[in-house]
């Protein structure tokens, strides 16, 4: 009797991997997969050498690597891991496809007949576009980065052709259905967070002389930034709201300094970001438009209280148990709850307490699991022993 063989999931991601953003949700969901004995293989253009994972396959390294980040198009490094995928996956029965790929790589595997799983990391892109417009004109703020026509078609080609799309959340599940893509196809499912990122997550944070608020993600009219200020400015707390984040274009036109709004400071980047959740009691985060927010994930890992709109909680806030959800336009109702969550610091305790039990159910661990029964579920051969099938 020969030595079994697992069904493989290549999996093509096309971004650089450096374990932060983006690419931390495709490693981390691979290296559970990898440990759990799931056959999984991770190609990208490229990765950080301290990334040496057996299953990561970046398709460059050394000289060419340099030599095509300095062309700076940022194009260029995905294709030449779209003809990597294509090249050494081409008698792969799935396939397991991130956002940002080419119409033609779908295209191709279509051809083959290869069963195509898909990552929604954001709403459909004819829902953004809706949303982004509606809060352009409720705000008066131009939309500087704007969703054209063609990239809807586009993305409708590629869910017409997909198998199977992981929904990251309640509201990109709904977004889907919106724009008329198949229910079956549709994954619901959550991101997550990483317990080893953050082993100072339960030591006792020193208490400061009034509450700190903290937004983290790019301040930009997407994330719901003129509602934060809006609201901020009408409460008037002794409290700090800490901003963390670059500033997009269309917020720096508006609100030219962000720290002349008193009580607000602005971190542009920081790359321990646990040093600002230990410091935290309220996280605030009104975004307009989002796939999963791993921020949301991390700070309830620390016990602090959220407070969100419907998109900005993902799959994990339950509104009034361990977290609130609130409108996406309503300034008074924002500027309540920060006065809320103020005014009475045993409640944001007992809120904080709740979203971290709620968040260890959320650890990429236990999320690689799901979506590995998900896919099981609905490919009986993926991850099957060839004697079983």
């Amino acid at each position: 009797m020969g030595e079994k063989k697992m069904s493989h999931l290549p999996v093509l991601f096309g971004y650089h991997a450096s374990n932060l953003g983006n690419s931390h949700v495709p490693l981390s969901l691979c290296r559970h997969w990898h440990n759990s004995d799931r056959d999984v293989s991770l190609t990208v253009p490229s990765a950080d050498t301290a990334l040496g994972y057996s299953w990561l396959k970046p398709a460059m390294s050394g000289l060419a690597k340099k030599f095509v980040y300095r062309l700076a198009n940022p194009a260029i490094p995905r294709r030449i891991a779209e003809r990597h995928f294509l090249k050494t996956e081409k008698q792969s029965p799935y396939v397991y496809l991130w956002a940002g790929l080419s119409l033609e790589i779908f295209e191709e595997f279509e051809r083959r007949g290869t069963t195509i799983i898909i990552e929604r990391i954001n709403c459909h892109r004819h829902s953004a576009q809706r949303i982004l417009q509606q809060a352009s004109e409720h705000w008066n703020i131009p939309v500087t980065t704007a969703i054209t026509d063609k990239a809807i078609e586009e993305e409708n080609r590629k869910l017409d052709i997909v198998d199977a799309v992981f929904c990251p959340s309640p509201m990109v599940r709904k977004s889907m259905l919106e724009n008329n893509v198949d229910e079956r196809k549709l994954l619901s499912t959550s991101y997550g967070w990483s317990p080893e990122r953050f082993p100072s997550r339960e030591k006792e944070s020193p208490n400061s002389s009034r509450p700190i608020f903290l937004f983290a993600g790019t301040i930009c009219l997407r994330k719901g930034i003129p509602l934060l200020l809006e609201a901020w400015k009408r409460a008037d707390l002794n409290a700090e709201l800490l901003l963390c984040g670059s500033i997009a274009p269309e917020i720096q036109e508006h609100y030219p300094s962000l720290e002349s709004t008193k009580n607000v400071r602005h971190v542009s980047y920081t790359r321990d970001i646990g040093q600002l959740y230990r410091k935290t009691d309220v996280f605030v985060f009104p975004s307009l438009e989002e796939g999963g927010p791993m921020v949301t994930y991390e700070a309830m890992a620390h016990g602090i209280p959220p407070l969100v709109t419907a998109m900005g909680g993902g799959a994990i806030v339950e509104n009034t148990k361990n977290g609130t959800i609130l409108p996406d336009m309503d300034i008074d109702a924002w500027a309540q709850a920060m006065t809320l969550m103020v005014e009475n610091p045993d409640r944001r305790r007992e809120i904080g307490n709740l979203a971290q039990q709620r968040s260890k159910q959320f650890t990429w661990q236990q999320v690689a699991e799901q979506r590995a029964r998900l896919l099981e579920e609905h490919y009986t051969g993926i991850w099957k022993t060839k004697e079983a099938l």
